[in-house]
């Protein structure tokens, strides 16, 4: 019987694009979800360690301006957050935390407001001072919250790629295309890269994807590439409990491995290929004003 690490490897032995010569440019990908709970966040965490473990020099941005949950997960006390930035209490290295296994966070905190009613003077306060980090990471993981508010489909629309998460249930799925929906036709977003949390293995994460894929088909032309998955492991709830990743606390398990391969794929071929002369990251935040 074979295992998930090798279903995995499988999945991803797909022709390799040529390199663009992108490496000194940092990459942002959202990491996003239609519903709360599917694990949007762990997955941000481990693929970051993970790439961190690459070489790779790595930031996560917690997007979720109301409900922050990062560092509690990471057993983070920050004494400053995001919000005082907004303030302009302190700059934007002030705030970043130093993660597990070099990884970067720059933590929100709960109860701010939404980005959608910040005032200009905030909004570009910020702008300025995210992209003076713009040099110094070669990945931006933004993890949104979950849902389709403001704040959430301006920092997917801002991402060079849009990561969604879903697991198994119906109702996760449906949310799912909500949000791609309303992300393809308000923002014209025409590829999603789906992630399958909590799958029992390849063939359940491409029933999940076939079923988002037939929609799509038949009303929006857009490209939803099924990026890999994420094996059932109840490892997980003791990593939480722990405060402590999974990849970090469990490194040799199956769904370490599992991460450890989703984000040697992600780095070989998300991210690569977008239009040189679109506008970076910083610059597509700094349009919020302007909507």
């Amino acid at each position: 019987m074979r295992d998930q690490a090798a279903n995995l490897r499988e999945q991803f032995k797909e022709p390799k694009p040529q390199r663009l010569g992108l490496d000194s440019t940092v990459r942002s990908l959202s990491f996003t979800s239609g519903k709360g709970g599917v694990g949007k966040t762990n997955i941000v965490i481990n693929m970051a360690i993970q790439l961190s473990k690459m070489g790779k020099k790595v930031l996560i941005l917690d997007a979720d301006l109301g409900l922050a949950n990062i560092d509690i997960m990471l057993n983070l006390v920050p004494e400053f957050t995001i919000e005082d930035v907004l303030m302009g209490k302190k700059g934007i290295n002030e705030v970043i935390q130093h993660g597990p296994e070099g990884v970067h966070v720059l933590p929100a905190s709960s109860g701010i407001t939404e980005m959608s009613e910040l005032n200009s003077d905030q909004q570009m306060s910020l702008i300025k001072e995210l992209s003076r980090l713009k040099d110094n990471y070669d990945y931006i993981l933004i993890d949104t919250g979950a849902g389709i508010a403001s704040s959430v489909l301006r920092f997917n629309a801002a991402a060079d790629e849009i990561c969604v998460v879903t697991n198994t249930e119906p109702t996760a799925m449906t949310d799912a295309y909500a949000l791609m929906k309303i992300m393809a036709t308000k923002y014209q977003v025409k590829r999603f890269n789906l992630i399958i949390n909590q799958a029992t293995g390849m063939a359940e994460a491409k029933q999940v994807h076939q079923k988002l894929a037939t929609v799509f088909n038949q009303f929006l032309p857009v490209d939803l590439v099924l990026t890999g998955f994420i094996p059932k492991d109840p490892n997980f709830s003791k990593a939480v409990r722990n405060q402590s990743p999974l990849s970090v606390m469990f490194p040799n398990s199956p769904t370490a491995k599992a991460f450890y391969l989703l984000a040697k794929h992600i780095d070989l071929n998300i991210g690569k290929a977008f239009d040189s002369d679109r506008p970076n990251f910083f610059q597509r935040l700094g349009l919020w004003k302007r909507k």
